[in-house]
């Protein structure tokens, strides 16, 4: 198919396999419009457009060398001109409209959110000397022109500390452009205990991954319209510009008898409450006492969240999450009289914020007793995600919705967090790999055009899901079947079409798009060279234990010593058993070889599938174990198959 890009960056896709909403799909949204609690939604628009200083209209961030710019808010521009459509759920197109209320907001006379800049927001609090900024966004690029957006409309102050709150990266990206944004001397990072452990683990050495799931659920590379990505929730994307981190970090920690580590920022006082565990690893809430304001961090936001993200990542903790939710009550609950979050809009009243907390709490608490109640009379892990549902008193609050998480994903990794992926069932122990079950299953039911010929019925009477099922079984089959493809994309479609979800919409529209166009090359990374350079040498060369074919180098026995000038760095390691191990940060003598590269090789070594050439290292030593050492590095396809099955030598 042909493509080109507009002048907004939208990827301008051949429309004509895209369809309209089918009958059953307008009769489902058309149900849901009427069951809308629209005075709860009046409550929620009042709360996202409160204590606006500044409009930020659809602001459009580009970047250096590209044309495709790295956040860009005038593509949802429809949901502002159009009339809600029966292509998307109601309460998704309202949530959209309200996550594209941007600017700066007053939340109390010293504290100030920027929202519209990127997925997550960006708090300033005003100290003695400068800015004192909450949360760095996605990108280099983002965060810059948020602080630009506020110097040239409101206040022009040099920024004096940072504070991040949590370990995702929508938190901590743009964390160069904020220190180089006219700072004052030694600017401090503070961020929670365990912070840089819990970047590595997540967004790094599983980056490759979740970078191409994120793409799915993000809905990346998707039109913004009617039949396209609408929001994510808490959000509209993560910016697509240049990821960064630094090392230059003070960890929060505080005593086993203290309930919270308290620091004079900048002449303000901060009390930090460590929270982990919970919607991070490594996570912490703040009290500014002289403005009885609380920064929830993202364990409360307008949604129901992820105890299990869809782009993958370790099971979030529901009770540890409750619980955090509920100290913070207790620490600071008298007194506040604001609460604001790191995405979507503040709250205010110290009942109202009370009542907004507790609810929060409660939907996180509730899942996990629920799911431990049902796993206890013997459900499975598919059969609890259909079975629980929030009693009225939850699900009533519109910012209880979900439209980040839903209970359906979350109960399962609950599930999974205490019972494992098994279902006890023997017949589900070891099954056969999907593509060689699905061709026995296509030939059971009479083979492929059997099989296109019934779903193709059960697509007319709206069984999407199922539709979407038995389709699956004929691509895994033959992944060559294009009818096979197109019913299956177009059940994923109206299933799109239906989500009150924000990511299941993209993860359903991008898996209908993948199936009619193919896949598209990634045009962003969590693991950039700014951010290998703000972590030890050891975890770098981490990246390349992961690439080892185990059993290629089971045999080998041999060290080999790794000099990285640019970095003033060294290390000695050792291939041995199928294991590519990191020994110490001096080079051993009795290593059978010796490589000096630059950094820039090294991270390109680590990260890509190249190779580097002999001209651009010096090796010393044994260089057919160097080369043998380069042989067990396994290829990795950032853009692997989501759609349709990876190939044999790949599983």
């Amino acid at each position: 198919m042909g493509h080109k890009f507009n002048n907004g960056g939208d990827f301008l896709i051949f429309n004509k396999l895209r369809k309209p909403a089918t009958g059953k799909t307008k009769l489902m949204n058309e149900k849901a419009y009427k069951e809308m609690n629209w005075e709860k939604l009046k409550e929620e628009e009042k709360l996202a457009n409160m204590n606006q200083i500044v409009d930020g209209k659809l602001p459009v961030v580009g970047k250096e060398h590209s044309f495709i710019p790295v956040w860009n808010l005038k593509r949802y521009k429809f949901l502002l001109e159009d009339d809600m459509p029966d292509t998307v759920h109601p309460k998704l197109w309202e949530q959209g409209k309200m996550n594209i209320k941007t600017g700066l907001f007053k939340i109390t006379e010293n504290i100030f959110q920027i929202r519209g800049y990127d997925l997550a927001n960006m708090e300033l609090i005003r100290g003695k000397t400068g800015w004192i900024v909450v949360g760095c966004l996605t990108s280099e690029e983002t965060a810059t022109a948020a602080l630009d957006f506020v110097a040239k409309n409101f206040e022009d102050r040099p920024v004096s500390a940072i504070i991040i709150s949590h370990s995702h990266v929508d938190h901590y990206g743009g964390v160069l452009g904020v220190l180089n944004y006219n700072s004052i001397g030694d600017v401090k990072v503070y961020v929670p205990k365990g912070f840089s452990t819990a970047v590595i683990e997540e967004n790094v050495n599983a980056g490759v991954a979740m970078t191409r799931r994120s793409e799915y659920m993000y809905g990346e590379i998707l039109l913004r319209d009617e039949k396209g990505q609408i929001d994510c929730g808490i959000g509209k994307y993560a910016s697509i510009g240049t990821v960064t981190l630094t090392d230059k970090i003070v960890e929060i920690t505080k005593g086993s008898d203290d309930k919270y580590c308290e620091k004079i920022i900048d002449g303000v006082r901060v009390q930090f409450h460590l929270s982990p565990d919970s919607e991070a690893p490594a996570e912490m809430s703040f009290y500014f006492p002289e403005e009885k304001s609380l920064c929830i961090a993202e364990m409360c936001t307008a949604t129901l969240h992820n105890i299990y993200t869809l782009r993958g990542a370790q099971v979030r903790d529901p009770v540890a999450w409750a619980d955090h939710i509920q100290e913070a009550i207790d620490l600071f609950g008298a007194d506040l009289t604001s609460v604001f979050c790191v995405h979507t809009w503040s709250r205010y009243g110290n009942e109202y914020c009370l009542d907004y907390l507790s609810k929060q709490r409660d939907l996180y608490q509730y899942m996990n007793d629920q799911t431990l109640r049902l796993i206890n009379k013997g459900y499975t892990i598919d059969e609890v995600g259909r079975m629980i549902e929030f009693p009225k008193s939850l699900n009533d609050e519109w910012y209880n919705s979900p439209f980040y998480g839903t209970i359906n994903h979350n109960v399962k990794a609950i599930y999974q967090k205490y019972m494992g992926w098994f279902n006890g069932n023997p017949v589900d122990l070891n099954l056969l790999l999907p593509q060689d079950s699905a061709k026995k299953y296509v030939e059971y039911m009479g083979g492929e055009e059997e099989v296109i010929k019934k779903a193709a019925k059960s697509y007319e009477l709206g069984e999407y899901q199922w539709v979407a099922e038995v389709t699956k079984q004929v691509i895994f089959a033959n992944p060559s079947n294009k009818k096979a493809k197109m019913l299956c994309a177009d059940a994923l479609e109206q299933l799109g079409y239906i989500a009150e979800s924000g990511p299941w919409r993209n993860i359903y529209l991008m898996g209908s798009f993948e199936l009619r166009y193919g896949k598209l090359p990634l045009i962003d990374t969590t693991i950039t060279s700014q951010t290998l350079d703000n972590i030890p040498l050891e975890k770098v060369l981490y990246l390349l234990s992961i690439r080892i074919e185990g059993i290629k180098a089971g045999d080998m026995d041999y060290k080999i010593n790794f000099i990285i000038p640019d970095r003033n760095e060294k290390a000695c390691t050792e291939v041995k058993r199928g294991i590519f191990r990191y020994l110490s940060d001096e080079i051993c003598e009795d290593a059978d070889v010796t490589v000096t590269m630059a950094k820039s090789i090294l991270y390109e070594l680590a990260t890509t599938n190249n190779k580097p050439k002999f001209s651009e290292i010096n090796v010393e030593g044994d260089r057919k174990k160097w080369l043998l050492f380069l042989y067990t590095h396994d290829t990795i396809d950032p853009v692997f198959n989501i759609m349709t099955p990876l190939p044999k030598e790949e599983q």
